[in-house]
């Protein structure tokens, strides 16, 4: 599947999409951009910022070789033969109940659209999260969006029937990228998750036309440990690549890497997601090896 349907997407929510280094660049926040498709390994030194950003962005987050990059991981499953025996001996288990108790397969997003809304809030809950106070048109808008792309695949678990769980994909190229995970706060004791996400990679991997399934890039933030390990129960491979964090300079000055450690260590102290982020992106950059730029 091209990268357009899913940068249309994107302009339909409201971002800003621009190509520069044969990838897809978007504004993921107001001044911070990331590239897709996430497996592209970018040369560092031919990094054009203002080919990247708007005027308003200062952050670039990208993917690299390891030698170029601070260390980090792609969350993916690749095995054709992806199964039961594929998951670690505690989440075989859940997802054998999972699979009991749920029904799997694909969903309509604007069919469950409203109950996708409360799945939404109780998981941002659960997870200690913001809830934005405009979440409802955003959300009914982004359901609208995903319905119209045809790179997106909503899969999703019930339990009699009841919306149980549900996530969210694109598939970019040959690889399917998993973005969204919502579930039930009452309905999480019957393992929606594990059989859904199970359930979904299994067919994923059966067409010829996907090579892979991502679920993301390393977090930022600090405090994901548990969630890692829950997706390495499942299957999935935490992948070695380089990630990189390049900042738009002032003045023709480069940010220092002991400033952008302090920075991080302060921004820590702010207990919201977007602090988080940004203390694990400054961290990021004050870790990673300094590259001799040719753009």
């Amino acid at each position: 599947m091209q990268p357009h349907h899913y940068a249309a997407f994107l302009e339909r929510m409201g971002h800003s999409v621009r190509e520069a280094h044969g990838v897809h660049w978007y504004n993921v926040f107001s001044r911070a951009w990331i590239c897709f498709p996430l497996e592209a390994e970018l040369d560092p030194a031919r990094i054009d910022l203002s080919a990247v950003m708007d005027h308003r962005g200062v952050m670039a987050r990208y993917c690299c070789s390891l030698e170029n990059g601070a260390s980090s991981f792609r969350q993916i499953v690749a095995d054709r033969n992806y199964g039961l025996s594929s998951l670690d001996p505690k989440a075989r288990n859940k997802t054998r109940q999972g699979l009991e108790n749920c029904t799997c397969g694909p969903e309509d997003a604007r069919e469950i659209a409203t109950d996708g809304m409360r799945l939404h809030t109780q998981t941002l809950r659960r997870q200690g999260r913001k809830i934005a106070d405009n979440y409802e048109t955003h959300w009914r808008n982004y359901f609208d969006a995903v319905a119209e792309c045809p790179a997106a695949t909503v899969w999703a678990a019930r339990f009699n029937g009841a919306l149980a769980s549900f996530l969210i994909s694109f598939r970019i190229g040959t690889v399917e990228n998993i973005c969204i995970v919502r579930s039930s706060e009452e309905l999480l004791k019957f393992r929606p998750n594990n059989a859904m996400l199970f359930t979904f990679l299994q067919q994923a991997l059966t067409r010829h036309d996907t090579t892979e399934v991502c679920i993301g890039l390393q977090s930022l933030q600090n405090g994901m440990n548990s969630l890692d390990s829950f997706k390495r129960g499942m299957g999935f491979d935490e992948r070695a690549i380089g990630q990189r964090i390049e900042l738009r300079s002032t003045l023709g000055l480069t940010l220092p890497r002991a400033v952008a450690k302090f920075a991080g260590k302060a921004a820590e102290r702010v207990h919201s997601e977007y602090a988080a982020r940004l203390a694990g992106a400054l961290s990021l950059y004050a870790n990673q090896p300094v590259i001799r730029r040719t753009a």
